[in-house]
């Protein structure tokens, strides 16, 4: 009996420790209206489905992000017969954080994100892994950014 009621005791104590993300930002993360997201580029889809899943926007925004992204594949091996074994994906972006009322730049800045993947015999493989591992520097960078952003508008 007394195992149980241990049990159910540390069940309790880790239902409610308070666990909250950090990474997703929320509206209510910043004590304002939230901010908009306009990326001013032509970029992968998967780059801008990564931005719309990352960063949750206000309905009336205070603030607007214009955001550049900027995608760099770089062949990190190279084997001896000239085909590369891994590449590095690079995203880069570039932000500029506007208030909506008076059209005042309250920050700009730069942040990237990294990924690596190796290649394999299959190519159907090779895409389906570049597209994650995009998604993935895309959410390095876009975490970053939202941090400044962030502390630019608590700031």
């Amino acid at each position: 009996m007394s195992k149980l009621i241990a049990t159910l005791a540390l069940f309790f104590i880790f239902l409610s420790c308070g666990f909250k993300p950090i990474y997703k930002i929320a509206i209510d993360d910043t004590g304002i209206a939230g901010y908009s997201m306009v990326v001013t580029n032509q970029v992968a889809r998967e780059v801008i489905e990564e931005v719309n899943n990352t960063v949750v926007q206000g309905e009336n925004p205070k603030y607007k992000a214009l955001l550049s992204i900027y995608e760099d594949l770089t062949p990190l091996i190279v084997n001896t017969n000239g085909t590369v074994a891994k590449y590095r994906i690079e995203i880069e972006i570039r932000y500029e954080l506007i208030q909506i009322d008076n059209n005042d730049v309250i920050s700009t800045g730069t942040t990237r994100g990294f990924a690596q993947y190796d290649v394999t015999d299959s190519e159907i493989v090779n895409e389906d892994t570049k597209k994650s591992m995009t998604k993935i520097a895309t959410k390095n960078a876009i975490q970053l950014m939202t941090s400044r952003i962030q502390s630019s508008i608590s700031g």
